[in-house]
Formats: structure tokens, sequence, C-alpha cells
């Protein structure tokens, strides 16, 4: 048997973007909905609708390094804190992959 990663996660960012849209980074960032802050991608120019939103924040979708910004001005908040949360660490790799066996294949 081999061993493959398969990913649990697509990106590092759609947690830290809810944290800040429900209002939770501090408060002079009030709550938002997820139309608001669709909204506020499309006058930066990034169409990301309600549904590519709320697949963002869940972790199925991933994110560029340009979205990633975008969603960091249209948040007002350091792009450092997409990334490294509120403790200011990566989280660790297991939280993203996990090791599915595979049988292999007979020849």
């Amino acid at each position: 048997m081999s061993k493959r990663v398969k990913l649990v996660k697509n990106n590092i960012c759609g947690k830290w973007i809810r944290h800040v849209r429900k209002g939770l980074y501090d408060k002079q960032h009030p709550k938002m909905t997820q139309e608001e802050l669709s909204a506020k991608l499309q006058v930066l120019g990034l169409k990301i609708d309600r549904t590519a939103l709320s697949r963002i924040e869940s972790g199925a979708r991933i994110l560029s390094d340009i979205e990633v910004a975008c969603f960091a001005s249209a948040l007002n908040v350091p792009l450092d804190f997409l990334f490294f949360g509120v403790d200011g660490t990566l989280p660790e790799i297991t939280e993203f992959v996990s090791l599915v066996a595979e049988e292999e294949a007979r020849i």
C-alpha cells in the first residue's frame, strides 16, 4: 500500500476572513454580511459572489495571492493577519492534509 496526501482544507486565510467579517477582530471592524464583503471586493475589482465567499471561509476554495491582498484591503487588516491569525503562528500542516491509504495497482 502506498500513501498519498489529500487536502482537507484549500486555504489558510478563510477562517481569519470570517473572523474579521463577523466583527471579532476589534471594535473598529464592525460585523458585515457576506454580501457586504462581496460588494467591497467588487469595488476593488475582485468578483467574488456570496457562494464563493462561503466556500473561501469554509476552506473549500483555493485563494490566489492577489485575492488574499484584496481581502486584506477590503477588510482593512494587515495582510499577515490573514495568514497568521490571532496567535501569530501558521497552522500545523496536519490541519490541512491527511494521509489516505490507497492500494497499489497490480501489474
